[in-house]
């Protein structure tokens, strides 16, 4: 890799640190490893493209992305007490997969469990939809660490994520709402926020529709107890926040076909700044992506993909969209039972 183990440990603690000299030294010398994440990220994803092609599997989308430096910083800010460091991150580069149903995840997560891709050794695999986690996210991750001759890319970690259409809503709902409210909505952190616990209930309700366990808290919950819970929210305004959420976006999808691109959110003008970037432009959209996080207020985000078809890239990452309308669907037609159920009652 481009810098050792320790070496990166002490990169993340300048950039996490109080003096701005040693966390501007720090943010560009991470810069320089992320980029070289992006061809290993190419390499295992054209194997697994292939592998499902083999198999006759069929997907929803797929995407790469690199992790935001802000992700970076709030990782190890929030995960201090477990002694996480920078060296030890294993989802600086992530590539998923969605699958349009639970059967077809479970078949594909069967198949990957003894998937063995060439330069590749799987060194880590978790399910969150067997177990989900405490936040309530639920998904199947692999990482898997590159062998490769070149010691530039030999070692780097990459994370696959594999999961339904369903569990993408929620992922990027919880996403929407944890961007324009500026907290850490998917960290496992303890705490009693109105947001968290509404997430909560629903990815229980969505594992109950796919059949899958549900988080302890909910092991007892029927369906008028979830119904009575759901209208509390509701009442909280929480579903109309997210039905109004609304973006003006400034991109040309016609530009390029597939590629790179570098997405900017404005969450004040509610403005979404996109530029595409071919895959010969790599460099070019990594340097105007570091150049954006270096300048970016608290009132933006900005994100960097790769992605096959750029007219995919809404439905890929609609959280930097503002677009929940999937979620929302879900939760309409969950809404309307239960007023049924308890007008029956």
């Amino acid at each position: 890799m481009l810098f050792s183990r320790h070496k990166l440990d002490k990169m993340g603690q300048a950039l996490i640190g109080t003096d701005p000299f040693q966390r501007n030294a720090a943010m560009s010398k991470i810069q320089e490893w992320r980029e070289t994440h992006f061809y290993a990220l190419q390499e295992l994803n054209k194997q697994l493209i292939a592998f499902f092609e083999k198999e006759n599997i069929s997907y929803e989308l797929s995407s790469m992305r690199i992790k935001r430096m802000s992700s970076i910083e709030a990782k190890l800010i929030n995960n201090i007490d477990k002694n996480t460091k920078l060296g030890g991150l294993q989802d600086i580069g992530g590539i998923r997969f969605v699958f349009s149903t639970i059967e077809k995840l479970d078949t594909v997560v069967e198949l990957l469990d003894h998937f063995e891709p060439q330069s590749f050794d799987l060194i880590r695999s978790r399910n969150y939809i067997s177990s989900p986690k405490e936040s309530g996210y639920r998904s199947v991750h692999y990482v898997y660490k590159y062998k490769s001759q070149d010691s530039l890319y030999d070692g780097l970690s990459i994370e696959l994520q594999v999961r339904t259409q369903l569990q993408h809503a929620w992922a990027m709902a919880v996403e929407t709402a944890s961007l324009i409210s500026q907290t850490t909505l998917k960290a496992d952190i303890d705490d009693n926020s109105e947001w968290r616990g509404f997430f909560k209930l629903v990815s229980a309700l969505f594992a109950k529709d796919e059949g899958k366990p549900v988080y302890k808290d909910f092991t007892q919950y029927d369906k008028t107890r979830f119904c009575t819970e759901f209208f509390h929210y509701e009442e909280n305004k929480l579903v109309d926040q997210l039905k109004a959420l609304r973006v003006t976006i400034n991109m040309d999808y016609d530009k390029v076909t597939s590629g790179f691109c570098v997405l900017t959110i404005d969450f004040i003008k509610k403005i979404v700044h996109a530029q595409t970037f071919s895959k010969e432009q790599e460099k070019e959209a990594s340097g105007l992506f570091s150049q954006i996080e270096r300048t970016i207020n608290k009132d933006e985000a900005a994100l960097m993909v790769a992605i096959e078809d750029m007219k995919e890239i809404q439905e890929a990452y609609p959280s930097y969209f503002l677009d929940t309308q999937k979620f929302l669907i879900f939760l309409a037609d969950f809404d309307n039972q239960c007023k049924i159920l308890l007008k029956r009652q």
